[in-house]
């Protein structure tokens, strides 16, 4: 019966940490970065969950505001604007900052999700930064410049 317990209570210790790391929507935590000497607030999307919710149904985004998407290792990778309802820039940086490639991407919202368009890396990305569409544009922000980081 005591046995019987404690494999109950491990279970209900282990659904709880696969809940609050792979379904939960916990609060994004903030950073600022300099971008061209613009400064930015974003949101630090480190979880799968906030990985996979990203900006999706947000009307707006304000001025010098974003998201970065944080990554343990460098590899490829692949956004899509599924039910994302605003323009973004997404800048795709390696393990250092240094800017990879940028992408323009808008919202396609009677686009099913299997003919959505794919935006990637072109190289093996670490980090990805969404910024409101032309941001990158006006900041004359080009591959293998250097965004500066904090440590994630």
């Amino acid at each position: 019966m005591a046995k019987n317990i404690i494999i109950l209570i491990a279970l209900g210790i282990f659904s709880f940490i696969i809940y609050q790391n792979f379904f939960a929507l916990t609060p994004f935590k903030k950073t600022n970065l300099k971008i061209k000497d613009q400064d930015y607030t974003v949101e630090i999307a480190s979880t799968v969950t906030q990985k996979s919710n990203g900006l999706m149904k947000r009307t707006s985004l304000c001025s010098n505001c974003g998201m970065i998407f944080v990554s343990e290792a460098p590899g490829e990778q692949i956004f899509w604007m599924k039910n994302t309802l605003i323009p973004l820039d997404m800048i795709f940086l390696d393990g250092e900052g240094k800017v990879i490639n940028i992408e323009t991407a808008v919202p396609q919202p009677s686009v099913p999700d299997l003919q959505q368009k794919l935006y990637r890396s072109t190289a093996p990305s670490q980090y990805v930064i969404e910024l409101n569409s032309g941001d990158s544009q006006k900041l004359n922000l080009k591959s293998g410049d250097k965004i500066e980081l904090p440590k994630f």
